[in-house]
């Protein structure tokens, strides 16, 4: 056994650790095989943090999980494995919706998770709350909509996971830019969150309420 012993062999090790123990390791490859396919418009951006997504659903006992921007179910699946909760995840790109419910099915959670086809600015307005997580992977055009809405429909002391906050450095005329950027500002400004941003870019931030609530 050899320990790592520089931070590049640490990364590497982590890595090939949590690869070697997702289950979903199969369909998250299949998401960035078909982003690969389908070349720099392609919306489908899964997280690197799948484990993280299980361990924190179940640390915080979720029972119901609202997640906006489904891509292949990869990150749906963590979510619901890590805490038996029901998750409804929406998606607006058809066939997208199509291959994550393939894939939700194939891995035997069809009945705890719920793709909804939609822009997620469309369909939030007609959810209601509470969710006790809430996992935000919104196409950047959306993401200060998302925002007033993921408030409202949070539980307090509730956990909203933000992903992929910084698209720019691999895509840097990617539309909504600017938009992500001031999403990604407002969760840190915001006084009724509590939010730290995780390396890699991944940010966690837990709804405290106002003063009144706390």
């Amino acid at each position: 056994m050899n320990e790592p012993t520089s931070p590049e062999t640490v990364a590497a090790w982590i890595d090939a650790a949590q690869r070697q123990r997702d289950p979903f390791e199969r369909v998250r490859r299949a998401s960035h095989e078909h982003r690969e396919k389908h070349g720099p418009g392609c919306s489908v951006y899964p997280t690197s943090n799948g484990p993280l997504l299980a361990v924190l659903a179940a640390t915080i006992r979720s029972e119901r999980i609202l997640e906006v921007g489904c891509g292949l179910g990869y990150s749906a699946l963590c979510l619901t494995h890590g805490s038996g909760a029901l998750v409804e995840t929406i998606e607006r790109d058809a066939e997208h919706a199509r291959l994550a419910e393939l894939e939700i099915a194939r891995a035997g959670y069809g009945d705890r998770i719920r793709v909804v086809r939609g822009r997620a600015a469309d369909v939030l307005p007609g959810l209601d709350g509470p969710y006790d997580l809430i996992f935000s992977d919104a196409d950047p055009e959306e993401m200060p909509i998302a925002l007033d809405h993921f408030l409202r429909l949070l539980r307090l002391r509730g956990l909203l996971v933000s992903a992929n906050l910084f698209l720019a450095q691999f895509v840097p005329d990617l539309p909504g830019i600017e938009q992500m950027a001031q999403y990604r500002q407002w969760i840190i400004d915001d006084e009724q969150l509590l939010t730290a941003i995780v390396p890699g870019g991944l940010t966690l931030s837990s709804l405290r309420g106002n003063a009144s609530t706390q």
